[in-house]
């Protein structure tokens, strides 16, 4: 390339120079050979051309000697040619000095200016010292300016050459540098490319206006749309005010290494829905500033299939363990029935056994009916009544007929909520959640203790507490609590916690226990706003 560069500049001087040695004065060109002149600038084209039309030098380094030597001799004979040592055209070896310093390096600048300086002194030698008429008219006067014009023109080609060699190969070596550094950086973008499509996740990179700048093969996979329409446009465009970006700003803006994640269902061009996760953060320069937010997208598709797979199992697991627990709550009052029955009906019974026996017909008629009752009432739950009411009201009313009931006269019941929480909830079901729950821990504790129970608003949030000071529920039997017929009571059905679980989750809430062997036990609800 730098040789194609020196050919046209070669083609370029040589145009100039036949335009302009004509018509310059004499003291600059005491004398002009026109045949010498036209056979060099004729060579200058027959070569140039020959390097710019051909395609590509085989061995550029040997053509670019070619052509500085040829050069040398060429810059010589219009030198000759235009005055000798009188010429103002001395002036070219300098150019080509500095341009074999740049095609052939410092060491092959300085070869080339000593062939110039050699070629020149011989010129200036011949014109003086020998003369030569049949190209130039004897020098005459002015021979002592020409010698000095000489050492002076030497002088110079080889300080160029060292000064020019140096620049040259500095020019070089951070030529080199650059094309290795370009090379690298191709390569890194290349790499990062690849690295940025390949991703299963959704990258998405927004400047201070919330306007998409990049976006990779994955979020247009999650998102139904092409990055060509998604690039340039601002983000609601794509998301809607399913999430909105300014509540993430000021988060971030505090602090740059927080993410913010938020779960959205997001609309895709041909109307279907999709659950997504998407987690922001701050998209930083190299100096640490802030220029802009990275969103990095997840399809929740196949994980909300999967739970649901899951969810049908554990249902599938749950009613097989039901199976089981109904019959073995339903054998043992059958078993009673049975008997009872049998001895009735035969006449040897005297009157007190039949009475006795008639009462056993009737409770453990009574048991069935309870556990029949508890199981619908689990197994086909009535239709939510939301409506607002207040929390705290309902917890006292509970805690009032709690007060009331037939319990271990040391009970001590301990309220700690303030006196108004409006709640979105289900009067009836919500209530009867608190009484199954306080009248477990007041059973816990036979001998008497303290029923604690708590409720506090956090942001959208309602935490409702129920602690007891009972005995505790062993660690086995916490992950089990709230299974259909599990029981840790000899007389109990096992459905009342079950129950529980199944009104809080209806609400859209969420129910935890926390218990220790001897010190007691604790169940939180917790229900969102708008949860239900």
């Amino acid at each position: 390339r730098i040789l194609r560069v020196f050919a046209w500049a070669r083609l370029v001087l040589a145009g100039l120079l036949a335009v302009l040695v004509p018509l310059m004065p004499p003291d600059f060109v005491p004398r002009v050979n026109t045949g010498i002149l036209f056979a060099v600038f004729s060579l200058v084209a027959a070569s140039s051309g020959a390097l710019l039309l051909r395609g590509s030098v085989g061995r550029p380094r040997r053509a670019a000697w070619y052509v500085c030597l040829l050069d040398a001799t060429l810059i010589t004979a219009v030198v000759a040619a235009t005055g000798g040592g009188r010429s103002i055209l001395a002036f070219l070896y300098v150019l080509l000095v500095t341009g074999a310093c740049v095609l052939l390096s410092r060491a092959g600048g300085l070869v080339i200016a000593a062939l110039a300086s050699t070629l020149y002194s011989s010129l200036v030698f011949v014109r003086t010292v020998v003369p030569v008429t049949h190209f130039w008219e004897p020098a005459g006067e002015g021979v002592a300016l020409e010698v000095l014009a000489m050492f002076v023109n030497t002088g110079t080609l080889l300080v160029v050459a060292i000064v020019a060699g140096g620049l040259a190969e500095r020019f070089l070596t951070t030529r080199r540098e650059l094309e290795t550094r370009q090379k690298d950086l191709s390569d890194l973008q290349v790499y990062k490319d690849l690295i940025f499509q390949s991703v299963s996740t959704g990258l998405i990179a927004l400047d201070q206006n919330h306007v998409i700048t990049a976006f990779n093969r994955a979020a247009e996979a999650i998102t139904g749309r092409p990055a060509e329409q998604a690039i340039g446009r601002p983000w609601p465009a794509i998301f809607g005010d399913a999430l909105p970006l300014a509540d993430v700003d000021t988060a971030i803006s505090d602090n740059l290494k927080t993410s913010i994640w938020r779960e959205i269902e997001l609309g895709r061009p041909g109307g279907a829905r999709v659950p997504v996760r998407v987690t922001c953060s701050a998209l930083v320069s190299g100096k640490g500033n802030r220029v802009g937010l990275i969103a990095a997208c997840e399809d929740l598709s196949a994980m909300r299939e999967m739970e649901a797979r899951m969810r049908r199992a554990d249902r599938l697991a749950s009613l097989g363990r039901m199976a089981a627990n109904i019959a073995h709550e339903i054998r043992n009052p059958l078993a009673s029935l049975t008997g009872a029955i049998e001895v009735l009906t035969s006449n040897i019974a005297a009157e007190e056994t039949r009475d006795r026996l008639a009462g056993i017909v009737l409770r453990e008629s009574d048991r069935l009916n309870q556990i029949i009752r508890g199981f619908l009432e689990y197994a086909r739950p009535a239709p939510l009544a939301l409506d607002t009411l207040d929390v705290a009201h309902v917890l006292d009313d509970v805690l009032l007929l709690l007060e009331h009931r037939a319990t271990s006269p040391s009970l001590k019941i301990t309220r700690d909520f303030p006196p108004s929480i409006p709640w979105r909830i289900d009067g009836d079901q919500f209530k009867q959640a608190l009484w199954n729950l306080c009248l477990n821990a007041a059973e816990a504790m036979p001998e008497g203790g303290e029923l604690s129970v708590g409720a506090v608003v956090q942001g959208n949030r309602l935490e409702v507490s129920v602690t007891d000071t009972g005995e505790g529920i062993a660690p086995a039997d916490l992950q089990h609590v709230f299974e259909p017929f599990f029981s840790t009571k000899p007389e109990g059905t096992g459905l009342g916690l079950a129950l529980v679980h199944r009104i809080v989750r209806d609400h859209g809430g969420d129910i935890g226990v926390r218990s220790s062997p001897g010190l007691g036990t604790t169940f939180t609800i917790t229900l969102l706003a708008g949860g239900a």
